[in-house]
């Protein structure tokens, strides 16, 4: 996929990283000449330029973008000019980041909607984390229900996901088991996924070195971590 990201201060940087790590194609655009050449060996299409100046688009192929990311930081004005240029210009889909709450409704009045707050994220994740360090990833799922990922407790090793029962037990799908290699990922100091399992079979051994992918309540998660902690 093409992503366009405008704005390469710390969190379009790392988005930006991110993604062509994983294999995507990134745009670059940021008004500062630095921030732009700091990524010069990590992004093949950079841009340097104002984007609150609808002509600096003729130099960036919008529309051939799967997405446009608005990752403008404190500049209030500049973020709305850019969004409603962007707007303006037609791009696929805009997800924005929003700097205060009057943002967030100027940005909902040009029919953006996707909106994030890097730094509420940050903070929802190491909340999380805090609660439950053996908790590797989270995603929220509506309210209550949540998708984690956690190292195969020292209980369940050598057992089958028959012998566990995480359904009658506690209220748990496990959705696949996960391998995993050196490196590290964005949010947090574990390895990279170097092989997914595919759909767990009810004869399947948990192994030491597995990465479990659960949904399910974090209520239910605890509980399962607790029952098969080492002693």
């Amino acid at each position: 996929m093409r992503f366009c990201i405008i704005g390469l201060g710390s969190f379009g940087t790392h988005l930006a990283r991110q993604l062509a790590r994983d294999g995507h194609e990134v745009i670059g655009v940021d008004n500062d000449p630095i921030h732009t050449e700091a990524m010069k060996d990590e992004i093949e299409f950079l841009v340097t330029g104002d984007c609150s100046d609808i002509d600096t688009f003729q130099d960036i192929p919008v529309s051939d973008c799967d997405a446009v990311i608005l990752a403008i930081g404190k500049d209030f004005e500049a973020a709305l000019s850019v969004a409603a240029n962007v707007q303006q210009i037609g791009a696929k889909r805009i997800i924005s980041r929003i700097i205060n709450p009057l943002h967030a409704r100027l940005l909902k009045l040009l029919k953006i909607d996707e909106v994030i707050i890097p730094e509420s994220l940050a903070a929802a994740w190491l909340s999380r984390s805090l609660r439950s360090p053996d908790v590797l990833n989270c995603f929220q799922v509506g309210k209550g229900h949540e998708i984690v990922e956690v190292s195969c407790p020292d209980g369940l090793i050598g057992k089958t996901l028959r012998d566990v029962d995480l359904r009658a037990r506690y209220e748990l799908n496990l959705v696949t088991v996960l391998k995993r290699k050196g490196g590290t990922s964005v949010s947090t100091a574990v390895p990279q996924i170097e092989k997914i399992l595919g759909i767990p079979e009810p004869c399947r051994v948990f192994e030491e070195n597995d990465i479990l992918l659960i949904f399910g309540s974090e209520k239910n998660v605890r509980r399962l971590l607790d029952d098969h902690a080492s002693a």
